[in-house]
């Protein structure tokens, strides 16, 4: 046996060295040149390679949120071929969507001896640019010759009416505004408004007040024109009409910066004016709402594209800038955002706005100390109640609830002595206060906020499981948790806490059913997938749980829930181990689902 190993190895290592040598053999046959070779690779790159190259690469920067890297490649390419219309209008497109608007302007002017061929948004924007320069005639040419396509047509024949006040024309002003009339309510509220404003630039006050009215009983709430509308009847002397109307926008749709601001003029007594509507201030206007349409129906960021269209007619649209901030966060252009909202001047109603959302990227990008230091310097520029909140916001994010705790009970003092009560201060209170371990007081704040809203869902569902986990109240508990469901019935959290009550009552069945349908809602969530690795681990489908106690782990969770869940991946949960509420505390009539 012996022998015959030895005789096997060497074999084995007789084949492998002819192997090799075949192998060389091959090789040297290979690097050989012959008669017959042909060299595959060019000696020089075609001239259409760099082309070609530039275009994919542009195109893969469009496709991975890279619109400076973009521009840059559809720039080149479009030089190289300056006849090429598709290549001038995406190199347009990503310059604009990159905030460089002169450099937009600049191609689109390259491409005006191929006017005939000029796709839509290079028309747009050049239309754009003589109207910012007062060629109202221009830009009408432009705007009006050629068929931009849906959302572009509504977006120029905006711009035309404003450029035909220019030209004084005011029929042909109504008649572009007509026409662009689509049959969307967003779009046409906003074409009405801009009509209602065309009239007031005009000089035909009543006609403005009857379109306003008009628009405004339609339950359409555009903030820019809606503050329009109150200083116009203000400043004819229906201020109590102004105030009414400043109050029920807020009842609508929520506080604004402006129109707080113009309530607080209101009962200050101070004189109310309407700012002129040059041409240039109302097209920008009629973009900036349109952009404000696109940019609530779309995930994406191309509505930053009208934003800056909007922002080169006028650089002092705030309101526009705020919103442009807004949507480069959402598309993760965080850079790109502070630069934008830092822009926004501190005499502006929207400087504590914009303040309030570089606090909120900083915090995102986890630069707290940051993000404090920004809230509390806008907080004491501007006295602006919501930075406050928002400073002990962010301090509760961090976990600092000492911090927390003081700026959210400043501002319910503060509401307080001015006879103020807002269910969203008290709420920020109870949790800081629960935090520190203050439940009585914790529980004082959730029953005043659910009494001045009893809909809010966060409030029903906080308080609702803070009895369930305290074994207080427990009907009334799961009422309110349920109907946070009801309000809510998408939010995984909020599903994930009914799931848990049940899990804390025992009842493991019932809170495998919701607590799945929380992981649905919420996937990616390390508590919601350990709370049902919990749950499948009571009901005895242990492979289940682990997976998901690991699913979890993955998820990185907080540091402090590590260990616990890395344990029950060792050991599994302690059966003997109370996970749950005694039976003394279980009511059978409670926990149906």
């Amino acid at each position: 046996m012996k022998a015959g190993f030895h005789q096997s190895i060497l074999m084995t290592l007789i084949s492998r060295a002819l192997l090799a040598g075949l192998a060389c053999a091959s090789l040297s046959a290979c690097v050989t040149p012959s008669a017959t070779y042909t060299n595959w690779t060019p000696d020089t790159k075609p001239p259409e390679a760099e082309q070609y190259s530039d275009f994919l690469i542009g195109r893969f920067a469009s496709l991975t949120n890279d619109p400076t890297l973009a521009a840059e490649t559809y720039i080149r390419a479009s030089n190289r071929e300056p006849e090429d219309p598709v290549l001038l209008e995406r190199a347009v497109f990503s310059t604009l969507l990159a905030g460089e608007t002169n450099e937009a302007v600049r191609l689109a002017r390259s491409g005006r001896f191929m006017e005939e061929d000029l796709s839509s948004l290079t028309r747009l924007t050049l239309g754009v640019a003589e109207m910012r320069d007062g060629d109202y005639d221009d830009a009408l040419e432009y705007l009006t010759s050629r068929d931009l396509g849906p959302f572009n047509r509504i977006v120029a024949r905006g711009v035309s009416a404003w450029a035909a006040v220019g030209e004084g024309d005011l029929d042909a002003s109504k008649s572009y505004l007509i026409e662009s009339l689509v049959g969307d309510d967003v779009l046409d509220g906003v074409t009405l408004y801009m009509l209602a404003l065309v009239q007031l630039a005009s000089g035909q006050e009543d006609q403005a007040i009857s379109t306003f009215e008009a628009v405004w009983n339609e339950g359409m709430r555009l903030a820019i024109a809606s503050e329009y509308y109150m200083r116009l009847v203000a400043s004819r002397g229906d201020r109590e009409l102004a105030l009414k109307l400043a109050e029920q926008f807020s009842d609508d749709v929520g506080q604004n910066p402006s129109i707080e601001a113009l309530k607080r003029q209101l009962l200050a007594g101070d004189t109310i004016i309407v700012p002129p509507l040059s041409p240039q201030v109302g097209s920008a206007i009629s973009v900036y709402a349109l952009a404000s349409a696109l940019a609530a129906e779309t995930r994406d960021d191309v509505a930053s594209v009208y934003f800056n269209l909007a922002l080169s007619l006028n650089p002092d649209l705030h309101i526009a800038r705020s919103m442009l901030g807004s949507t480069l966060e959402a598309a993760d252009r965080d850079g790109e955002a502070i630069i934008v909202l830092n822009d926004v001047s501190r005499a502006s109603p929207f400087y504590a706005t914009s303040q309030g959302q570089l606090a909120w990227i900083y915090l995102k990008l986890q630069e707290g100390d940051r993000a404090v230091q920004i809230a509390k310097a806008g907080f004491e520029a501007t006295g602006d109640r919501d930075l406050a909140i928002q400073v002990g916001d962010i301090y509760r994010s961090m976990d600092q609830y000492d911090q927390a705790f003081e700026w959210f009970d400043r501002v319910v003092t503060s509401d307080e002595a001015e006879g103020r009560e807002e269910w969203g201060a008290y709420f920020a209170r109870a949790v800081a206060y629960h935090e520190l371990g203050d439940w009585d007081a914790a529980e004082a704040d959730l029953l005043r906020a659910k009494e001045l809203d009893p809909d809010q869902a966060l409030v029903l569902n906080y308080l609702g499981y803070s009895w369930v986990d305290r074994g207080e109240h427990l009907e009334e508990a799961f009422d309110l948790i349920r109907d946070a469901v009801n309000l809510r019935p998408n939010s995984g959290y909020i599903v994930d806490s009914l799931g848990w009550a049940y899990y804390r009552l025992g009842q493991f069945d019932q809170a495998v059913h919701h607590l799945e349908r929380a992981v649905e809602l919420s996937p990616d969530d390390p508590t919601l997938n350990d709370h049902l690795g919990d749950a499948y681990w009571r009901v005895g489908r242990e492979l289940e749980a682990r997976f998901q106690w690991r699913h979890a782990l993955a998820m990185e969770p907080d540091a402090d829930q590590i260990p616990l869940i890395e344990a029950k991946l060792e050991n599994g949960l302690d059966q003997t181990e109370p996970a749950f509420l005694a039976e003394d505390l279980q009511d059978a009539a409670i926990v149906q689902p």
